[in-house]
Order: structure tokens, then C-alpha cells, then sequence
């Protein structure tokens, strides 16, 4: 990895803390941050209990949410496709936990880490690594680090180039609500410039409509629209700057677990690390949803290094 700040997707808070960003949440709001609470089949001590259980037969409840190319609904309605889910679903196989054990939870985003533990056991979502999530579940290592974009319409019309350059312009950005860009977009853009949205259909009708000049968010999710879109075009990837620090943020996801299963988000680890130095194989899993080696490889990036002061 390069020696750039390295935060996360979805939900910064941004502050000063000796050249760190503190981020608000997991993955997509400002309330999905509490920990978790019940019984997911672990033993509450950092036992084992849900590896073991899986690794003997049991059933693994998997919660995702709809948001390709991360994890999304399989159209085929046997549960979850995309790079997060098809990269630990290769990863259990190692640790010989089968396909047919996973019981797939679609879930809304706010409700990943709220129900960990209750609802589901593991969180399969793309979720951005955070010191603020660290504090309350256990992160295994990067699996995929993400540039930022700007999606826009075709041929670029405003010449815009990243959310931070924008800001020194009169152009209106959209963003979703809660994620890193409206974070961010809140400390450097006057309110009136801001096009907040619950969700990237509803920003790109804004953007069609006029009522925003370019939206931000990861390159993949907007790369996919553009694709799919003949009016829409997105910008070459870049990385958000913390305001506080003019330091760069590199984006870096991972699944999630409750920190009384670290044991299962250790063995996993151990299988990523494997997958991750075999790059061939890794590319093979992701690059079908636009990953590659050279911007989406993480480089040994560990959650510890995210987390230095909340990493459980």
C-alpha cells in the first residue's frame, strides 16, 4: 500500500485525532453503529462456537444488502452475488464450510450491524473499515480497497473532476445520505449546494433533472449506472481528502463479525491472506465485477492498521 491515510467507504466523520478520521458507523448511517446483542450461535467468549458449528454442518446466517457490485440479490433467487459475497463464499470453502450452509439475510443497511448477533452472524456488504465500528465488531482484513468518482452527464458538460474540486466551484454535488461523501460534502460545500438522497436512483434522476451537477460516490457503484446509461458518463477515479488533514482516504472493505467470534474472523483472515497473494485466483473471483489487481487489490492493508485504537 502507498503511505495515504487509509479510512473507509460509507460514513466518515471526519476529525482532526492526530491526522486520523474518525467516522460516524459502519456502513451507510449515522445509527448503525451499536453493537451486537443475543446469541448468534458463538459462545460469547471468543470461543469458537460459530466456526465450529459451521465447520460441523451447521447453518451460517449471511446478512447482505442490495448494493452492487459489493452484494446484491442473485437473480436467480438463490440468495447473494457480487465481489464480497463470491470472494468469502470462496473463502468458507476453504475453511470447509459449503455454499448450501449459508442462509443469504437481504437487509436494509441501516440494520447490518445493528443485528449482528441477533438476526444474522456475519455481514457480507462491502462494509467499509472504521475506527468507530471497530469499537463495536470484530473486522476481518481488507478484501478490496475503492477510488472515489464522480458520475456526471455524458461528455462531462461542467468539467468536473473530484468532489473536492468541485467545491471550489458553484456546481451542486449529489450524495447519498450519510456516506463518506456527504461527510465530507457537509465540511467543504455551503448547504444550499448539497443534493442529498436516500439513494443513487434517486440521485440520478437529480442529476437528469438538473438539480445536482455531478454525484459522488465509489467508482464501481457509478461505473455500473454509466454502463447502463448512455447520459451518463463517470470521471476518473480519485481518493476523498480529509478536510481536516488534506490527507488522502483510501477506501478499504471487509466482512464483518461479532467480536465473540475474533476466531472466525481470524480463520478467515488466515484464507484471505492466501487468496490475496495469489492474485490470479483473486482476480479471477472479483474481476467479473470490474476489480482488478492494479486499483482494487488491497496489499496486505489489515483492519488493525484502520483501527490502531478499536481494533478487536
Amino acid at each position: 500500500m502507498s503511505d495515504k491515510l487509509k479510512l473507509n467507504r460509507r460514513h466518515l466523520m471526519l476529525g482532526a485525532g492526530g491526522g486520523a478520521a474518525a467516522m460516524a458507523l459502519g456502513a451507510c448511517s449515522a445509527t448503525d453503529d451499536g453493537g451486537s446483542n443475543g446469541d448468534s450461535g458463538g459462545d460469547g467468549d471468543g470461543g469458537g462456537g460459530l466456526l465450529e458449528s459451521a465447520q460441523d454442518g451447521g447453518t451460517i446466517r449471511i446478512a447482505f444488502t442490495d448494493e452492487p457490485p459489493y452484494a446484491y440479490p442473485a437473480e436467480d433467487g438463490s440468495g447473494a452475488t457480487g465481489q464480497s459475497v463470491d470472494t468469502h463464499v470462496y473463502i468458507l470453502e476453504q475453511l470447509g464450510i459449503s455454499a448450501d450452509q449459508i442462509e443469504w439475510k437481504q437487509t436494509e443497511w441501516d440494520s447490518l450491524i445493528a443485528g449482528l448477533g441477533n438476526a444474522h452472524d456475519m455481514v457480507l456488504a462491502g462494509m467499509y473499515v472504521t475506527p468507530d465500528r471497530c469499537e463495536n465488531v470484530a473486522f476481518a482484513n481488507p478484501d478490496y480497497i475503492m477510488p472515489e468518482a464522480l458520475l456526471v452527464e455524458a461528455g462531462n458538460p461542467g468539467g468536473w473532476t473530484t468532489l473536492h474540486d468541485m467545491a471550489d466551484t458553484d456546481g451542486v454535488v449529489g450524495v447519498m445520505n450519510a456516506t463518506s461523501e456527504f461527510e465530507i460534502a457537509q465540511q467543504i460545500y455551503p448547504e444550499d449546494r448539497i443534493n442529498v438522497q436516500d439513494n443513487l436512483e434517486a440521485l440520478i434522476l437529480e442529476l437528469k433533472a438538473g438539480r445536482c451537477d455531478a454525484i459522488a460516490l465509489t467508482s464501481a457503484n457509478l461505473q455500473l449506472q454509466a454502463d447502463a446509461d448512455d447520459e451518463l458518463e463517470v470521471t476518473e477515479g480519485y481518493w476523498n481528502i480529509d478536510p481536516e488533514t488534506g490527507e488522502e482516504i483510501t477506501g478499504a472493505g471487509a466482512a464483518v463479525f461479532r467480536p465473540a467470534d475474533a476466531d472466525f474472523r481470524d480463520a478467515v483472515n488466515e484464507e484471505l491472506a492466501i487468496l490475496l497473494e495469489d492474485t490470479e485466483t483473486w482476480e479471477g473471483i472479483v474481476g467479473k465485477y470490474g476489480f482488478t489487481v492494479e486499483t482494487n487489490h488491497p496489499d496486505g492493508l489489515t483492519a488493525e492498521e484502520l483501527c490502531p485504537d478499536t481494533y478487536q
